[in-house]
């Protein structure tokens, strides 16, 4: 515990106590006797005690007797009863004394500021008045706000952020607190002598809430003992990466308390790290432990590891976002990484396994490379900054690592800026908004509310003649809402059934964009797009591995050249890809999984169609430009595959794809030869073209990075003779396929 926590905690518990005893001093309680209270007192003991275990902390249900307290004794009484329990509770858990303190002021307070809040808005203290509903709601909502509040600034004290603490407290207290609520509220109208007898019929509720909760903490522990033991039997498969991911877990750890990371979003993290490994559970394990190198199909085995850890976590509500950060922890920060995910999909979460990962992988020993010490894994970290990894991240690790405090290497408003970019981490999620304010489900909830407004006695007459008017208009609007989405549905399909391709269907019900088909071939572990796509080279490549990434759902977002996508779910081969200029809405990316669902079958029976080609005339050879070959040898893959691995032998050779594909023209054409030899060719009009654009290329590849312990790349560049091409297969088929109009394949 820091001296800012401490102070808090401190100040906090002496201004409450000296407060409350001041005010007992002063007969705050008037005639009450002590026994009346005796009965709530023991109600809170005995809820408090009984409380949910919930990782580190427990759940107590005692604000059920704070607030009851509250309106039959007045605010004084709540808090003595509120901070009395948690003394006396904590105490036989032999708590420690700064977590009494907090707990007792911060119980005490909200109970004593809800009891004020009662009052402030007419509530009556002793009885409860069914018609003064604003007094009790109140009542809840001071003390859920007050209580979460207090909590938040000791979270804060400990480099947090207030506000963002208190969002995310509220936010998850409030479904438990609202529930406590109700029933303090119902035990406060029973508790007199005429309706006592309701009293009895709320133990079950209590106890139902009670068992709600201790079930769900129980499931979600059992199902995380169980994923750890699953992620513990992925690590002993392969004994060079033994315990590797409880070193990720622990190096996780270590970086968040160094950045002041909350617990609550610390745990999530740890958890993710756990369990980023899961998907290998599935790969051979002769292709984990393989010492040579791996054939495309053991590649591509290894590359889908991260989409299975997803598919095996995405089932389990609280490992949905842990899902997401499995999911993405092979991708790099220049949205180069397996499923080419961009910068701005990747969250900072996803960045920090990214790096651990990272760096337990280059310090451990593996079959195919000897391990880097920790002084060259982070100069590493350091020099793949921006590239490969997170810049705020990388420069956090690293000071991390050589122990140093990331508030002085990289100062505090850069790791603040930093922790801000963490979501947030909640236990409630909010509804969909868009669901909730479509018109069928505001016609019903406005329809619900008049006929309450209508039988409930003692509310005004005009609110249940405005509801009703307003249940009728919403009606008109889902009607013609309706009328709408039915009309450009049909229009649709009777594009579809007169055969029609997809973007047309979708063109007639007013959504211009393209469509392309994409399989999935299993044996490959990809997918590829039918023939006729209306796009192709590096987009066409892009989108084939977008639709690896999200397993069984479908995606979206936006491609490198800025085209917005959407692809319908992965429950079969065959999915719709559509790219558009902008994203759709709810409804229009309903309507192409229509259009998709009415195609599927007779698109999967259809024969592919015959290639085309171009009429003769079309030939680039017309006129002054003559095709020229240039042959670019990088003979730096088996280098770099022995000193760091083949992932990242292909990481080199997709750099130095990226920058000879940025430097030519839109008419020349690259293609991958071999595993590091590239083939170009250029039109050109005279000799001295072709020398000036291979000095280009040997500039653009003269500074490729590689990996440590990996030799700087010598790239061979030449220009082979007419024969050497006519006799070399893949330089002849490239030249073929340039002249007919063939535009940057391969």
């Amino acid at each position: 515990m820091n001296r800012s926590l401490r102070t808090y905690i401190y100040a906090i518990s002496s201004l409450f106590w000296l407060g409350l005893l001041a005010a007992l001093m002063t007969g705050a309680l008037g005639s009450l006797h002590p026994t009346q209270l005796a009965p709530l007192l023991g109600l809170a003991i005995a809820v408090e005690a009984i409380g949910v275990r919930k990782q580190d902390n427990t759940i107590g249900f005692s604000a059920v007797a704070h607030l009851a307290a509250a309106v039959l004794f007045g605010p004084v009484a709540a808090a003595t009863i509120a901070a009395v329990a948690v003394v006396l509770v904590d105490g036989i858990r032999s708590r420690r004394t700064h977590f009494i303190l907090l707990n007792s002021a911060m119980f005490g307070t909200a109970a004593w500021t809800a009891g004020l809040a009662y009052e402030a808005t007419g509530g009556t203290v002793g009885t409860v008045v069914p018609s003064k509903v604003l007094p009790l709601v109140a009542l809840v909502a001071t003390r859920l706000v007050v209580n979460e509040a207090i909590f938040s600034g000791a979270v804060s004290m400990m480099h947090a952020s207030f506000r963002r603490a208190l969002r995310d407290n509220l936010r998850d207290s409030f479904g438990q607190s609202i529930g406590e609520g109700c029933l303090g509220v119902l035990l406060a109208y029973g508790y007199n002598r005429e309706r006592w007898a309701m009293l009895p019929f709320l133990v079950p509720l209590l106890a139902a809430l009670y068992k709600a909760q201790a079930s769900y903490e129980r499931l979600k522990s059992e199902t995380k003992d169980a994923l750890d033991a699953l992620a513990a039997v992925v690590d002993e498969r392969d004994p060079l990466t033994t315990q590797h991911s409880e070193r990720v877990a622990a190096l996780v750890d270590r970086f968040t308390g160094a950045i002041g990371l909350p617990d609550r979003e610390s745990r999530r993290l740890v958890d993710a790290a756990r369990l980023h490994d899961l998907g290998k559970v599935a790969i051979d394990v002769a292709t984990l432990s393989k010492e040579g190198r791996l054939t495309d199909q053991e590649m591509r085995a290894i590359r889908s590891h991260p989409r299975l850890s997803a598919r095996l976590l995405s089932p389990f509500g609280f490992a949905e976002q842990i899902s997401l950060y499995a999911e993405l922890h092979h991708e790099r920060y220049d949205g180069r990484g397996y499923y080419a995910v961009s910068q701005s999909e990747i969250p900072v979460e996803a960045h920090v396994l990214i790096a651990a990962d990272s760096y337990d992988a280059m310090t451990s020993k593996r079959a195919y490379r000897p391990a880097l010490t920790p002084q060259e894994a982070v100069a590493e970290l350091r020099d793949k900054a921006g590239s490969q990894f997170h810049p705020l991240v990388a420069t956090a690790f690293a000071a991390m690592i050589e122990g140093r405090d990331p508030n002085e290497v990289m100062g505090r408003s850069q790791v603040n800026a930093l922790r801000d970019e963490f979501s947030r981490m909640t236990t409630v999620p909010w509804p969909d908004m868009a669901a909730l304010a479509s018109p069928g489900a505001v016609t019903v909830t406005l329809a619900a509310l008049a006929l309450v407004a209508f039988g409930v006695p003692g509310l005004p007459s005009w609110p249940a003649p405005m509801l009703a008017s307003g249940a009728v208009l919403a009606s008109a609007w889902a009607l013609i809402a309706g009328v709408s989405e039915r009309r450009r549905t049909a229009a649709a399909l009777a594009v579809v059934e007169d055969g029609g391709s997809p973007a047309a269907a979708l063109r007639a019900a007013g959504l211009p964009c393209w469509a392309v088909w994409l399989r999935f071939q299993p044996q490959l572990f990809e997918y590829e797009a039918l023939p006729g796509a209306p796009i192709g080279g590096e987009p066409l490549r892009e989108l084939c591995t977008r639709a690896l990434r999200p397993g069984v759902r479908g995606c979206s977002g936006r491609l490198a050249s800025g085209t917005w996508i959407e692809i319908t779910d992965g429950s079969d081969p065959l999915r719709l890809a559509i790219g558009s200029e902008r994203p759709l809405s709810r409804l229009e990316s309903q309507l192409v999984r229509v259009v998709a669902d009415h195609m599927r079958a007779d698109v999967a029976e259809e024969p592919p169609p015959e290639p085309l080609r171009l009429a003769g005339d079309q030939r680039r050879t017309s006129g002054p430009w003559q095709p020229a070959v240039i042959v670019v040898e990088l003979n730096a893959f088996e280098n770099v595959r022995a000193g760091a691995g083949q992932l990242s032998a292909e990481r080199v050779v997709s750099e130095a794809r990226v920058r000879l594909d940025a430097l030519l023209r839109e008419a020349d054409l690259l293609s991958l030869l071999s595993e590091d030899r590239f083939g170009i060719v250029i039109g050109v009009t005279e000799p001295s073209q072709v020398e000036a654009v291979c000095r280009r290329i040997q500039d653009v590849l003269a500074d490729l990075p590689v990996p440590r312990r990996a030799d700087r790349v010598e790239a061979v560049i030449r220009t082979p003779s007419q024969g050497e091409t006519a006799s070399d297969r893949q330089l002849s088929q490239l030249v073929a396929s340039y002249t007919y109009g063939s535009r940057k394949a391969g």
